[in-house]
């Protein structure tokens, strides 16, 4: 048998995508486990559909389930119920924590504060604390005339090339890459 620690740290424990985690179970499944110990259970996994499928491979390969600062027994009723109610109040945790999280995140960007990623053209980063995204003028001009191009014709594409290029070259720059951008106009 196996005497071995699998430490995901840095993984979350809402997802089974994690390396630690797939090789304990390839030993679970390849019979070299008796029984799993963890510190928590919620260190193993967050989600109740993740660990009854891991408890049915425990009880496939008749693996037993410790863990250290909780008490149950995975091996009787009792304990799967303890177990499942433990987890169910794990994974509706993580679930408000994520549900507020997007709360905040579109509280901040109705109060037109910038959350990170590829900057709308138009717009330049904030200079301040406050995070708001500072009106580039020259690009803004540009952004009223696709509006009002694509208004008139019906399409941005329809002899509006060189706009189009002009747009590609602005978003290079944004990211920083407009000396290749300059190949290609």
């Amino acid at each position: 048998m196996i005497r071995h620690a699998y430490d995901d740290g840095g993984y979350s424990g809402g997802s089974m995508d994690r390396p630690a985690l797939q090789s304990l179970l390839a030993d679970i499944a390849a019979g070299r486990m008796e029984t799993v110990v963890v510190y928590k259970i919620d260190r193993l996994t967050r989600s109740l559909a993740d660990f009854a499928r891991m408890v049915e491979l425990f009880d496939q390969h008749a693996v037993s389930f410790v863990s250290v600062t909780q008490a149950f027994n995975t091996t009787n009723t009792m304990g799967r119920l303890t177990l499942n109610v433990l987890l169910s109040f794990a994974q509706f945790e993580r679930e408000i924590t994520g549900e507020r999280i997007r709360d905040k995140i579109t509280a901040s960007k109705a109060k037109g504060m910038w959350m990170g990623g590829t900057l709308p053209l138009g717009y330049d980063l904030p200079t301040s604390n406050d995070r708001t995204l500072v009106v580039n003028i020259r690009e803004a001009e540009i952004v009223r005339q696709i509006f009002r191009r694509y208004l008139a014709l019906g399409s941005l594409f329809n002899r509006t090339r060189p706009l189009f290029w002009e747009i590609i070259y602005l978003l290079c720059r944004k990211r920083g890459e407009s000396s290749k951008c300059l190949v290609m106009c």
